[in-house]
């Protein structure tokens, strides 16, 4: 699998923000298929830094129902890695202004 497809985008919620800065963890999407080795790998190649661990949940998707034809689908399941880094490494993703 290419290395730009593996890692989709960061997750940016606050309490994705706070464990950046008080624990230095970075969530991100992940393709559903990939094992903890080749997020790593594609990590390190995107970003120049290597992990200290990484930790994945995948989530399953959820049943919604069209009300008008009565039909249900499902939602495809979304893959999270949570990836922790030295201390003091800082990712530059999400500058944000706390003034």
């Amino acid at each position: 699998m290419s290395q730009n497809i593996i890692i989709l985008k960061p997750i940016i919620t606050e309490k994705a923000l706070a464990a950046q800065q008080l624990q230095d963890k970075y969530a991100f999407w992940v393709a559903p298929q990939v094992s903890k080795n080749q997020i790593a790998v594609s990590f390190q190649t995107v970003f120049g830094i290597k992990p200290i661990s990484i930790q994945t949940l995948t989530l399953k998707g959820k049943f919604k129902t069209n009300w008008k034809t009565r039909k249900t689908a499902q939602k495809s399941d979304r893959k999270k890695a949570i990836i922790t880094l030295p201390k003091g490494t800082k990712l530059e993703l999400l500058k944000l202004n706390t003034k």
